[in-house]
């Protein structure tokens, strides 16, 4: 592929507009923009930077986001179901509500950030997952450190190797064996 679209240069519309004509959005710098409420099913954002991107109710179902870097990307309410999130950056982001069944996160990190305010780092949380459906979800071998899992459906999911340091799970439904393959759970 070649010279993707600059930062400066790529709006909603033109986000559409590659959607809409089959154009690939993978490796395409999206950082900052509001893609809320789009119809974004099938797309290939492999490999882009949705860093602090506005995902809210937006339809992701199918889509291919390996090695996406989402962090600080607000997702409530957002349609991820059967998306690939391998070895993608997930720090800090808002995904209550959100539709992960069947996704993939295997080897996603959703782990807090570092504290660079020199606060505690029991105050910097991981992604917030409050709420979300997570049913039949592969998160083996993901990196979730302070993680907000409080009220989520894990029904069947996996987290073999998965680093659950600090995880919230209050409310969470899960297997009674879902977390005996984890680390630090």
């Amino acid at each position: 592929m070649g010279k993707g679209i600059g930062l400066s240069d790529l709006t909603r519309k033109q986000v559409l507009s590659y959607y809409g004509s089959d154009k690939s959005l993978a490796g395409q710098n999206l950082s900052g923009l509001d893609l809320s409420e789009l119809n974004l099913a099938n797309a290939n954002f492999r490999g882009s930077n949705l860093t602090n991107a506005n995902l809210i109710n937006c339809n992701l179902s199918d889509t291919d986001l390996t090695r996406a870097t989402l962090r600080g990307a607000i997702l409530n309410n957002a349609n991820l179901q059967r998306a690939i999130l391998v070895r993608s950056n997930l720090t800090i982001t808002q995904m209550k509500n959100v539709n992960l069944n069947y996704a993939t996160l295997e080897s996603a990190n959703l782990s807090g950030a570092a504290s660079n305010s020199g606060q505690s780092t029991a105050r910097v949380i991981g992604a917030n997952l409050q709420g979300a459906t997570a049913i039949k979800t592969n998160f083996n071998k993901a990196i979730m450190e302070r993680v907000n899992l409080n009220n989520t459906n894990l029904i069947g999911a996996s987290f073999m190797h998965t680093n659950m340091t600090r995880a919230s799970l209050q409310g969470a439904k899960y297997d009674l064996n879902a977390f005996d393959l984890a680390i630090n759970v």
